[in-house]
């Protein structure tokens, strides 16, 4: 009912509401979100920094992919960015997505759940942020997966 009620102002602020549940259903939806680009992103890092080792063309790789089951707009944003090394303008921090999967982990294990992927890549981004990234942009991931090399 509250939800209705607010529904005409909710739709200038995004492209659809969905009601989720009782009050504090819509962090939990906003840290499942952040679960799947964060892990997605680290994904994209690795993809990239592999066709490179292997001697293919990663600037291709979001356009060789598009359409297919592997296809979003993670991809299509940062595969581009990683394989040109084009680190800027900022548009998200690398501190904002660790901050996104430290709440994830906290929230499943309040449920009594575990979070063995995201966690993980809480402690890949975590390791990359220690290394003076943490301002960054999470484009630049790739320069950890990159760096396994030297």
């Amino acid at each position: 009912e509250d939800v209705e009620r607010v529904r005409p102002v909710l739709a200038h602020l995004g492209q659809r509401l969905t009601h989720m549940g009782d009050v504090g259903a819509g962090q939990v939806t906003k840290a499942c979100n952040q679960m799947i680009v964060a892990c997605n992103a680290l994904v994209i890092a690795e993809v990239v920094a592999l066709a490179e080792r292997a001697g293919v063309d990663a600037t291709l790789i979001a356009s060789a992919l598009a359409g297919g089951f592997a296809d979003s707009k993670p991809l299509q944003i940062l595969a581009p960015q990683m394989a040109h090394s084009e680190f800027e303008p900022v548009k998200w921090r690398v501190r904002t997505l660790l901050k996104d999967l430290d709440t994830a982990v906290q929230l499943s294990r309040e449920a009594g759940g575990a979070t063995p992927m995201t966690g993980l890549a809480a402690q890949l981004m975590r390791l990359h942020g220690s290394q003076g990234e943490l301002e960054n942009d999470p484009s630049t991931l790739v320069r950890m997966f990159r760096e396994q090399d030297q």
